[in-house]
């Protein structure tokens, strides 16, 4: 009798330790097919975020802002040229000279050129390039057109809408609220006031020029009037700076329609695998 029991109660142990090997083997198998896939994803989706992006993404008419552009490289091998390609009614300026890069402006084309004279923009890097634009003096959306160029002769064009592979970046170009817009110094000047240098330097001359002062008293108590109302005109008012685009700022636009898939199906992915894990230390419980 005792044997038999014993014969027993070494069959039913034997018998647990095949179902646990068993369901050890099946979960190793759905972590072999789960962790390679959710690794892939979470890659893709960190690389496909990873565009060339132009800063501030909101600006305001009229106004001289200070853009800068971001490019990461994410193939093995270096960017050795940008073409950036300016949007309609934008108006390019200058542009911040960058050790190791020529910089070259077609107005006719309406492109800036950033040529590398050594090794470019390494793979795992990304470099920002700096220039001044006037805005268009309605409100719309600035696309901007780049185009990537590989030491390996491949070259990623950044020219498609926002649900693209390879989408171009947007400025959101809105009206200001005071009517108010930046002139090339960053003063802020009305929007049918003129923007020429050659303006602006006789306005400073004028207003050098007051700064002498004046022997008539009349005309002197005339000038503080004057004074006092510019003072309490631009109390009401707001300076429209130049916006220029913070080192650290993040590379920006929101996720694409593509993005966000990829970003689901990894969660789903993570929870079926959160799922299995539990389920198997429930089934070991049990038995």
């Amino acid at each position: 009798m005792k044997n038999r029991t014993e014969t027993k109660q070494q069959a039913h142990r034997q018998s647990n330790t095949q179902s646990e090997r068993k369901l050890n083997r099946t979960w190793k198998k759905l972590l072999t097919l789960a962790a390679p896939a959710s690794a892939a994803l979470l890659m893709f989706a960190a690389v496909a975020s990873a565009h060339v992006s132009v800063l501030p993404k909101e600006s305001t008419i009229g106004a001289w802002e200070t853009y800068t552009m971001k490019v990461p490289v994410e193939k093995d091998v270096n960017t050795n040229k940008v073409v950036l390609k300016m949007p309609k009614g934008v108006e390019f300026q200058q542009y911040e000279p960058i050790p190791g890069w020529k910089t070259t402006v077609d107005e006719a084309a309406g492109t800036v050129t950033w040529q590398a004279q050594g090794d470019g923009i390494a793979a795992g890097q990304f470099q920002r390039f700096t220039f001044v634009a006037k805005n268009p003096e309605q409100p719309g959306e600035a696309a901007w057109d780049a185009f990537q160029y590989y030491a390996d002769g491949s070259i990623v064009e950044w020219t498609g809408d926002e649900s693209a592979d390879t989408p171009h970046s947007i400025t959101t170009i809105g009206a200001e609220a005071s009517g108010t817009a930046a002139n090339s110094h960053g003063q802020a000047v009305a929007p049918n006031a003129s923007s020429d240098p050659a303006a602006e330097q006789t306005e400073e001359g004028q207003a050098a020029e007051s700064e002498t002062g004046v022997s008539d008293p009349a005309s002197a108590a005339s000038e503080e009037n004057e004074q006092a109302d510019s003072a309490a005109a631009s109390d009401t008012g707001t300076v429209s700076e130049p916006t220029t685009a913070a080192a650290d700022a993040p590379s920006d636009a929101e996720p694409s329609s593509g993005q966000s898939v990829l970003l689901y199906v990894t969660l789903a992915l993570s929870i079926v695998a959160i799922g299995l894990s539990a389920f198997a230390l429930a089934s070991r419980k049990r038995k």
